[in-house]
């Protein structure tokens, strides 16, 4: 019983060290005087999204952001119901929108990066800006994600990406601690420069440092990695650095899945290229190191688990303390960060089933077929 005792006991020190990584978070307001005269491209590959570009094309079009100083490159990736009409409407308004159809992906490309390759190669843009066709960005979401650039040797930001709450029901509240459980382990290590995962709801990076490495090329055949995988491969092969900004007009909301089928496989497809990363040059050390101690330290906690249900006595619930308690220190202090309102009844639910979320999902997802839109 001591092995599971000793690693989550390290799993708790390493997530008090990753603590001071929240110090290093991106939270300065910047002025657009401030900004170097730069001009931006926001890219978004959708598929099927009729019923979301009203809210996305809307929240672009009224950022807090010179309108000569960007422009939107919407691709549509072979939907089947309106959207190609909704966009070519937007395009006819929208001056500095311009809408790319895609009718057909060549056999070695994967659909996403196929359009989303199309859509760089056709930006004027120095910095380029990601989001998906069911995100809403907050009105600083532009400004705040390139201010970074300011500093040459930053070359890609990412923000917080909070799934949209939709109603005050229990199940939203767990998806959005879910949410936020995820994006609090991702600041804190790049706080501390480690480089580990980001979400493509938000990010943004130098164009230049994209056409080095060929794009999406090298990965162009992999199902998922257009936000995580392409991180990797900019801070590697150009040795400079990432920034999480938590500047709360930055924050981009995502809808929440909307049925039990759709989550499982939104989380299959976040863990499908766990065996991947193994495979792929660029991806970071420590993130080969992290990713095996976390899946260990959680199969611990349920060993501990299963031991204390068939004999409750106190040193089999310790790995599970342990855990919790650097679960809670992460999330809590990323939450007052961000001024997002905390619900323990939803912290509790998680913590117990979180440990078995992550080994069932891990161990699946690589061998599993995803299904995408």
């Amino acid at each position: 019983m001591f092995l599971p005792i000793i690693i989550t006991f390290i799993y708790l020190l390493f997530f008090l060290w990753l603590l001071s990584g929240f110090d290093n978070l991106y939270n300065k307001e910047t002025k657009i005087s401030e900004l170097k005269n730069t001009f931006i491209s926001v890219i978004i590959s959708v598929k099927n999204e009729e019923l979301n570009l009203d809210l996305l094309i809307n929240a672009l079009i009224n950022q807090n952001f010179p309108y000569d100083a960007f422009e939107i490159i919407i691709v549509n990736d072979g939907s089947k119901d309106s959207t190609l009409e909704i966009l070519k409407s937007y395009e006819k308004k929208v001056k500095n929108l311009k809408v790319i159809n895609i009718s057909n992906t060549p056999k070695d490309w994967t659909n996403k990066k196929w359009a989303l390759q199309n859509a760089i190669n056709n930006s004027t843009g120095d910095i380029i800006l990601q989001t998906d066709g069911d995100c809403v960005p907050q009105k600083n979401w532009i400004l705040s994600m390139v201010a970074p650039f300011n500093n040459p040797e930053v070359g890609f930001v990412t923000g917080f990406t909070p799934l949209d709450k939709g109603s005050d029901s229990f199940i939203d509240k767990l998806l959005f601690l879910e949410s936020m459980a995820q994006d609090s382990f991702t600041a804190a290590c790049m706080g501390k420069q480690l480089t580990v995962s980001c979400v493509g709801r938000s990010i943004s990076f130098r164009k230049k440092y994209f056409d080095k490495i060929e794009g999406y090329a090298n990965i162009k055949n992999i199902e998922s990695g257009d936000d995580d995988l392409l991180l990797h491969h900019i801070i590697h092969s150009n040795s400079c650095r990432s920034k999480y900004i938590s500047l709360k007009d930055s924050y981009v909301y995502s809808r929440s899945p909307k049925t039990i089928k759709e989550f499982i496989n939104q989380r299959l497809r976040f863990a499908s290229k766990g065996i991947l990363y193994y495979n792929l040059f660029f991806i970071s050390k420590e993130l080969k190191l992290i990713l095996p101690f976390l899946y260990i330290a959680n199969l611990m906690v349920i060993i501990s688990l299963i031991f204390f249900i068939n004999n409750p006595i106190g040193i089999y619930i310790i790995p599970y303390i342990f855990k919790t308690s650097a679960d809670f220190l992460l999330i809590y202090i990323f939450n007052n960060i961000l001024f997002t309102k905390w619900d323990t009844a939803s912290f509790i639910i998680l913590s117990i089933f979180h440990p078995f979320y992550i080994i069932l999902f891990s161990s699946i997802a690589p061998f599993k077929k995803i299904y995408w839109k």
